[in-house]
């Protein structure tokens, strides 16, 4: 799990990857990457922040990773996720011993408890839960995107993106 907010451009492979439309890498389900022309039509119509995909060897620049911000202080009731998980995984999850942080065991975003986001979204397009999930290697937030900004995601990689609603 990250002990800070990303700072710097993102370091993919190269070898197999055709910089095609929008993509999850390497499985990490709160990092989205945007070719160049998907990002640049992303950054005229959304406010995020984008920062370049580097390449090891190779200058960056043709493709874009979308910045995920962490928005509020809490999304899921506590008690009803402990309950869920522990329901479902037999325990609830993890807290780090160093920062104290808790990774909740994952949960399809449809066995989730109902959102109530705390303090509210606001006006953003794009965010993540504060609450991490995951087990193992794997550490991962509950992303957010606005209907139009997921809408031109899902139609430029619709084999890879579909679009949930949220009730």
């Amino acid at each position: 799990m990250p002990k800070h907010a990303q700072t710097g451009s993102i370091v993919l492979q190269r070898s197999g990857l055709t910089v095609v439309g929008a993509w999850v890498p390497n499985w990490q389900y709160d990092v989205y990457c945007l070719e160049k022309s998907l990002a640049d039509e992303v950054a005229s119509r959304f406010n995020v922040q984008l920062l370049p995909v580097t390449w090891p060897k190779t200058p960056g620049g043709e493709a874009m990773q979308i910045v995920v911000p962490t928005v509020g202080e809490k999304w899921f009731d506590h008690d009803q996720l402990r309950g869920r998980t522990t329901a479902r995984h037999g325990k609830a999850g993890a807290r780090c011993a160093t920062c104290g942080v808790c990774r909740w065991m994952p949960l399809s975003f449809g066995k989730l408890p109902p959102l109530q986001i705390t303090p509210p979204l606001g006006d953003v397009d794009i965010a993540a839960s504060p609450e991490w999930f995951g087990d193992g290697w794997h550490a991962f937030r509950q992303i957010l995107f606005r209907r139009e900004l997921a809408e031109l995601i899902a139609s430029a990689s619709p084999r890879d993106f579909e679009i949930q609603p949220v009730s």
